[in-house]
Order: C-alpha cells, then structure tokens, then sequence
C-alpha cells in the first residue's frame, strides 16, 4: 500500500540524499539571538548609519536656503500680484479715458479711426 503524507509532513522536509535530519533555519539575525551577527551585516550597518547622518547633515544644511527661497518666491508673488493689479487700473483708466474723449468729439474720433483704417490698409497691401 502506498501511504500518501499531508503536505508539510515532516517527509517534506527529507532530503533527497538520504539524510533524514531536519533543517532549523538560521535565527543568528532575529532580534535576541546570541550569535554575533556576520560582518557583512556590521559593514552595511555602519554604511546605512552613515547615509542617513549624510542625509541629515543635507537637510540641515539646505533647510535654510529652501526657506529662504520660499520667502522669496512669496515676496515675487506679492510683487506680481500688486504690478496686475497696478496694470489693470492703468488699463480701466485709459479705458475711462477714451469714452470720455470719444463721448466729448464724437466727429473727430470717427475722422481718426477713418484715417487709421486707411493707413493700415495702405499698409497691409
């Protein structure tokens, strides 16, 4: 008869030449054990705490020229934002301007944009 074992069955773990020992994974590494850690884990250890104190120094280093470039960038934006809004009641002011001028001479407007259409068609030809 031929048994079948369920898997996981300590047969799973046989090895194919024969030696019917056990493997017991390696735990050197879990937190708590008493073997001393290879060197190749100090080494990259010792690199990834050297990176990220270089990675702090960066930041601390940039972190006031980041700020002041915040800073500048919001005084530009003020700047911006009063030169619009100095340029939008230029424009609303000229805007004003000439409806008065036209409302005052209306035949002499009329006489200008004549002549200018003229000029510009001359122009274009």
């Amino acid at each position: 008869m031929s048994e079948t074992n369920p898997p996981g069955s300590l047969s799973d773990h046989l090895r194919p030449d024969g030696d019917h020992r056990l493997r017991v994974p390696d735990t050197s590494l879990l937190p708590g054990s008493e073997k001393a850690p290879p060197p190749a884990i100090n080494l990259l250890n010792q690199a990834v705490r050297g990176a990220h104190d270089g990675i702090d120094r960066l930041a601390d280093t940039v972190t006031p020229a980041v700020r002041k470039l915040g800073e500048t960038v919001s005084a530009a934006e003020a700047a911006l934002h009063a030169k619009t809004d100095q340029l939008r009641e230029t424009g609303d002011e000229w805007v004003d301007s000439m409806r008065t001028t036209v409302r005052r001479n209306p035949l002499a407007c009329l006489a200008v944009a004549v002549a200018l259409g003229a000029v510009i068609a001359r122009i274009t030809r």
